[in-house]
């Protein structure tokens, strides 16, 4: 609990108090991330957000699963009501989601259940992670929802991958991966 206590002191001590009373008048973010509950993964740091930027889902793996009604529940309200221009599955490096989805008969009932419709696939760990990526992004671009704010009001719906040794950053963009920016390399 120490550590909770310094770090609520050490964010009291920004004395960012005229921002938080604008921000509680409402939240207007301009995407929502499904990321993984992985604690290396840090939308917010990644892409340099602010408090109201991003709208949040985390789960182990960066799972789309539309029968789900915490996730049902978050897409429905990203799309519809705060009404963001992306949606963004974000998938990362050393993943144990899908390290784990490699043996699953290890692991505890409930995520072998989570991970069932998930199974690695992939040469590389890199491979099957990004293939997870593809199947999220896949579900996500099948959803009626979805498809319905890409038309009406081009809705974006984006797959990126991050490589947390590298802060390397990629976009799956017509079946191939390539860098999120071009020419930019993360140590430039």
């Amino acid at each position: 609990m120490r550590r909770l206590q310094q770090g609520y002191t050490t964010f009291l001590a920004k004395n960012e108090t005229a921002f938080y009373e604008k921000i509680a008048q409402g939240q207007h973010p301009h995407s929502f991330v499904i990321s993984c509950s992985d604690s290396r993964i840090v939308p917010e740091h990644i892409f340099g957000a602010a408090p109201g930027e991003l709208f949040i889902l985390r789960n182990v793996g960066n799972l789309v699963t539309p029968k789900n009604p915490a996730f049902a529940a978050a897409l429905t309200y990203a799309v519809s009501h705060l009404n963001v221009e992306n949606v963004v599955v974000l998938c990362h490096g050393d993943c144990g989601a899908v390290k784990g989805s490699k043996h699953p008969d290890h692991l505890e009932t409930e995520l072998q259940e989570w991970l069932a419709e998930d199974p690695y696939d992939g040469d590389t760990l890199e491979a099957a992670i990004k293939r997870n990526g593809i199947r999220q992004f896949e579900r996500l671009r099948e959803l009626v929802l979805v498809r319905q704010g890409q038309v009406t009001r081009g809705l974006r719906i984006l797959l990126l991958f991050f490589d947390i040794a590298t802060r390397r950053l990629e976009r799956f963009e017509h079946g191939a991966w390539e860098p999120f920016l071009e020419g930019h390399s993360p140590d430039a």
